[in-house]
């Protein structure tokens, strides 16, 4: 197996025969320098069994986690400026009121 992602409670990994991701509780495996060591092997539908999960300088990312943040930080932009915009002609309708009265 090969070490893909870090999460607070649980590790994903991908079987290196197939590429199936699995994942792997807190308590369930220890760390070790090489990677990370399973309390018991770990087996995949593909028939591979794995008791470690090496871990290597590239990380594996699924193009969906790649485009989270983004999205999230493009509907927070729209929100910003739906929000000022709305100020600005708050403001400016009040103004016109005040002028004209």
């Amino acid at each position: 197996m090969k070490f893909i992602h870090d999460y607070r409670h649980f590790i994903e990994v991908g079987c290196t025969a197939c590429g199936r991701k699995h994942t792997v509780s807190k308590g369930k495996y220890n760390v070790t320098m090489q990677g990370y060591s399973f309390h018991t092997p770990l087996a995949c539908t593909c028939g591979s069994t794995a008791s470690t999960a090496s871990k290597e300088n590239r990380t594996w990312t699924s193009k969906a986690e790649q485009h989270d943040i983004p999205k999230r930080n493009k509907a927070t932009t729209v929100k910003m400026m739906l929000v000022i915009g709305f100020v600005i002609v708050f403001f400016a309708v009040e103004m016109n009121y005040m002028f004209h009265s």
